[in-house]
């Protein structure tokens, strides 16, 4: 038992050692190749800026300084880990330890600082007194927990089943406004999928954040003729995504604009190719007139 422990500590470290050293080589290679393809876009040259004195991370920017995995205290309760926050406690799979929800948790306020290019909401574009939010994609639900007072009700999307456990604990509190939907978002239905136009046929949600690593053309497509009043969706997980996205809301004549800022798309050790630096969210707003 001991001698297992030991050998999975070697090799968590040794994984953790060779990320590290795959981090160091990709920033070496965007600085290379910026150094001869020299770039006219003032955010690509503050990433820039910033990414000659940091470690290469998903963020480029001084704001995720303000956060650290050391300030997060993780509990249990009935054996489920869960962080005290502002809004409620926040529960995670019952197989996470610490140390992993500290960092994820971490990544998470990083990517909803008003600063983060992943930020779904700001001043002008956010959840307002009495909507209905469809979260798809929700995972641990932080987002809905940040706007819970304010909601009139949440539908959150989620299969995986260690989740679903996380989410009915974090949202007992509010049980009679928060509906989880254990299938994924798609464009078909089946006995894993659902089409958003074939759930919502009857209540449209005003606010859909949409986070389904990859997946969003499929979730867009399922909604078939709906328009909701504003989609905040993610457009960082391939590199075309935010001209994609555009040219879609601009079709279905939707206002949008991208967060400020620039992020890099760091999945596991895959080469990652240039231009390196991608949008994180566009933000669309239906203008029904």
């Amino acid at each position: 038992m001991i001698f297992k422990e030991l050998k999975r500590k070697f090799l968590a470290r040794k994984r953790v050692y060779q990320f590290n050293k795959h981090l160091e080589k990709t920033k070496s290679s965007i600085l290379k190749y910026y150094s001869e393809n020299p770039s006219t876009d003032p955010e690509v040259n503050h990433a820039l800026a910033y990414l000659k004195d940091h470690k290469l991370g998903v963020f480029v920017a001084p704001f995720q300084e303000k956060y650290s995995p050391s300030s997060i205290h993780v509990a249990f309760e009935n054996g489920l880990p869960y962080v005290p926050t502002r809004w409620g406690k926040l529960f995670f799979k019952r197989s996470q330890n610490p140390a992993t929800i500290k960092l994820l948790l971490n990544g998470l306020y990083m990517e909803q600082d008003p600063e983060s290019p992943h930020c779904y909401t700001d001043e002008k574009f956010h959840i307002e007194e009495g909507e209905i939010l469809a979260d798809v994609g929700c995972a641990e639900g932080l987002f809905t927990l940040m706007n819970i007072q304010k909601l009139e009700k949440a539908y959150l999307f989620e299969q995986d089943e260690e989740w679903i456990e996380a989410l009915q604990a974090t949202f007992a509190p509010w049980k009679e406004k928060v509906v989880i939907i254990r299938k994924y978002v798609s464009d078909k239905n089946s006995e894993t999928e659902v089409r958003l136009d074939h759930y919502f046929e009857h209540e449209h949600p005003s606010f859909y954040k949409i986070d389904v690593e990859g997946a969003e053309q499929r979730v867009l497509d399922g909604m078939g003729k709906h328009r909701p009043k504003k989609i905040a969706l993610c457009t960082y997980h391939k590199q075309e995504d935010f001209e994609k996205y555009a040219q879609y809301f601009n079709e279905k004549g939707y206002h949008y604009y991208p967060n400020p800022g620039l992020m890099v798309f760091i999945n596991s050790f895959q080469t990652i190719d240039p231009p390196f630096f991608r949008k994180g969210l566009i933000k669309a707003v239906f203008n029904s007139a």
